[in-house]
């Protein structure tokens, strides 16, 4: 009867091969493979924490971290967690608007994808919640403003369509939302396009009460839409090396910050000087940024004040 393959067999050459090392060597090939075997443990349980989506993969959305500590329970209705497929977001039922939208954006993300022709109220979130319309903006003075941009998702109908929902959007002044802000988009898509840098995104609103077309205003909608004082924007750049894991991000990567007033009075096109820290931001908002990093990148990251030469603004074509 022939021998039967034991699963040994196969290691057995290495076994013999180690045996004949020197003691200082056996130490230094075992001392080699736990270091390895440590690499790949952290590289898996960093990618077990991150959340994760619809389908139950790890979502590329969240890298960054959950800034506010969002959960899925409908009883938590002002930091409600909603990961969705292009993004994830967490939902502030009292304001009308997101805490916060978070996003990757690579080159496949973008293309030339029509725009969805009207806003959609969002079907998923609990029951209970309000759902702001396309409507409840009418005759505010403020466009809806995309967090997660449609030009990001630009690659298919379906993945620019997802980004015309009402909790994706906050009320911005026009020339906000059509001037700096919308040249910051843009800059950050020739990252990705002609850089090949990765980026991860966070943007949201901060504070109470804007300067729309129609002048000041704190809230719309019979007091159900917050209008912000400012909004914000987080980016974070690495060269794109086709990996979405927090432990890839190291210092190297570029941080690219901003919070500009939401003021139609003084926003033109210019965006460089309101750059600003990430730790700003937080005293802000309350939030807590990058907390999926190593402590101390993140520690970084939080005080980097982008000073990289800007390009001059160029025209833009805005549909809104």
């Amino acid at each position: 009867m022939p021998r039967r393959h034991a699963p040994d067999d196969d290691f057995q050459p290495m076994i013999n091969a180690f045996s004949r090392l020197g003691p200082q060597a056996q130490l230094v090939v075992f001392l080699l493979l736990l270091v390895a075997g440590a690499i790949a443990a952290l590289f898996y349980f960093r990618q077990q924490n991150l959340p994760h989506g619809p389908d139950g993969s790890a979502s590329p959305n969240l890298v960054l971290g959950n800034p506010s500590n969002a959960s899925t329970d409908p009883a938590d209705r002002d930091n409600y967690l909603m990961v969705k497929p292009f993004y994830a977001l967490s939902y502030n039922d009292d304001k009308g608007t997101p805490n916060w939208v978070s996003w990757r954006v690579i080159e496949s993300d973008l293309g030339n994808a029509p725009r969805r022709d009207e806003f959609a109220p969002d079907t998923e979130l609990p029951t209970g919640f309000f759902q702001v319309t396309q409507r409840d903006y009418n005759g505010s003075g403020f466009d809806r403003g995309h967090m997660c941009p449609h030009s990001d998702r630009a690659a298919n109908q379906e993945m620019s369509f997802a980004t015309f929902v009402m909790s994706n959007i906050i009320p911005q002044a026009p020339n906000v939302n059509r001037k700096a802000w919308a040249q910051m988009e843009d800059y950050c898509r020739e990252l990705v396009r002609h850089d090949h840098d990765r980026l991860y995104v966070m943007a949201g609103p901060a504070g109470q009460g804007g300067r729309g077309s129609r002048g000041f205003a704190s809230t719309f909608a019979d007091g159900r839409v917050t209008v912000p004082r400012s909004c914000w924007k987080v980016v974070v750049a690495i060269p794109d090396n086709g990996i979405d894991n927090p432990s890839v991000i190291s210092s190297d990567a570029r941080v690219l910050s901003v919070e500009m007033p939401n003021d139609n009075d003084i926003v033109g096109e210019e965006w460089a000087q309101y750059r600003t820290t990430p730790a700003r931001i937080e005293h802000d908002t309350g939030l807590h940024f990058f907390s999926n990093l190593n402590t101390q990148v993140a520690a970084e990251f939080r005080n980097r004040l982008d000073q990289q030469r800007l390009p001059a603004p160029r025209m833009i074509v805005h549909e809104h």
